[in-house]
């Protein structure tokens, strides 16, 4: 009986040798699966055979935007953030509105809450029950209550002891400049600002244009001036790439892209990216003439 089955399992090779001669088909499948289309993903360099894997790929990875938590500004590859993050995000970010520069994007959305009017006042100081946007405000608010400094910033809550500084430091939080220089229109927060400024207009006025006969008091002005009768246009805008003869044209020129507005009417509040917008906006709405 040994034997017999010995030679039972001897006989069970052959079969295996008969569906062995059925399998020629499982190469030419797997050639048909590396014969498909390679497809490439368009914000990275993966690659996938199929496009149930490309859109999967798309939906899980790119859709998941890596985001600057200094600045907000939005990327594809962590890579990229992290470029990003070394090198442009150590600049200052800037208020459009105002023009203050803050090194963390919450500190500027927390400065256009509370200056440009979009947050409440839901903090109590507990001795006076005067509301401030945060308790910060309220712990520099306190001093007032310890101290003989009566006068205390709206905003911020810090406090002064004359009304006259409490104006003076005011003016940081709202960007106003009313300070105006009469030669030229430069406009100053702070008076002892123009002071200094008009110091360039006093004197002898040596520079004379040869082409107009206008006369300067400072080489930089005449050098600028110059640029009007030659054509040179050296100030180039980095945003539109547009050139102009001088530095403060091509900075009125940039609100166009930043929506700066810095001159606001004293009237009603609304802000304008130029001073003639303002003046009209004046002289229409309220009849008021500017000097």
């Amino acid at each position: 009986p040994r034997a017999t089955r010995g030679r039972r399992k001897s006989a069970e090779p052959p079969k295996r040798k008969k569906k062995a001669a059925k399998e020629p088909k499982a190469p030419v499948q797997k050639s048909k699966c590396e014969e498909k289309e390679t497809l490439t993903c368009e914000k990275c360099p993966r690659v996938f055979n199929t496009r149930w894997y490309l859109e999967k790929h798309m939906n899980v990875t790119h859709r998941r935007m890596q985001i600057c938590d200094k600045c907000g500004k939005k990327f594809v590859l962590e890579s990229e953030l992290s470029l990003h993050q070394q090198t442009d995000c150590e600049k200052n970010i800037q208020c459009v509105s105002c023009n203050k520069s803050f090194k963390k994007l919450w500190s500027l959305h927390e400065h256009i809450k509370i200056v440009h009017g979009y947050a409440e006042k839901k903090f109590s100081c507990e001795i006076c029950e005067k509301k401030f946007y945060t308790m910060a405000h309220v712990r520099k608010h306190m001093v007032a209550h310890t101290k003989d400094m009566p006068f205390t910033c709206e905003t911020c809550g810090k406090s002064f002891k004359r009304s006259m500084s409490l104006k003076v430091h005011s003016l940081q939080h709202s960007g106003e400049k009313p300070f105006r220089c009469e030669n030229c229109d430069e406009r100053f927060q702070y008076k002892y600002q123009l002071r200094s400024h008009m110091s360039i207009h006093i004197g002898h006025k040596q520079f004379m244009c040869q082409w107009c006969g206008k006369d300067f008091n400072m080489k930089q002005y005449f050098d600028e001036h110059m640029k009007t009768h030659t054509g040179e246009k050296p100030f180039i805008c980095e945003i539109c790439g547009k050139s102009f003869t001088s530095r403060p044209n091509m900075k009125r020129h940039r609100r166009t892209h930043t929506g700066e507005k810095p001159y606001p009417c004293d009237v009603c509040g609304q802000r304008f990216r130029f001073s003639n917008m303002l003046k009209a906006h004046k002289e229409k709405c309220f009849r008021v003439t500017s000097p």
